[in-house]
């Protein structure tokens, strides 16, 4: 039995025939999609609190495996984060 995978799609080669799965449920997903969410939630409420929440969602997700959503998500956290940070002062004056 030969298992090859591209990305979401896994072909598995049993005794000639082959079978062709699609977007199979990976662990880290859901914490990649809150990563996201927290850092849209770090840019517009309070960036203090979620943007540290959405980064350690983000290295969550990079530990299950799933390494360009977690990159992502952490990324996108921290620079909203920050952008998050200068709006608020910005407010503040």
């Amino acid at each position: 039995m030969n298992i090859y995978r591209f990305g979401y799609i896994t072909r598995v080669a049993i005794s000639g025939r082959r079978r062709l799965t699609m977007g199979q449920n990976k662990p880290g997903r859901r914490f990649a999609a809150a990563s996201m969410v927290l850092a849209l939630v770090a840019l517009a409420v309070t960036p203090a609190v979620f943007g540290p929440l959405g980064i350690l969602m983000g290295m969550v997700v990079v530990s299950k495996g799933e390494r360009y959503l977690g990159m992502s998500g952490l990324t996108a956290s921290a620079i909203l984060a920050v952008t998050g940070y200068y709006i608020a002062g910005a407010l503040i004056r």
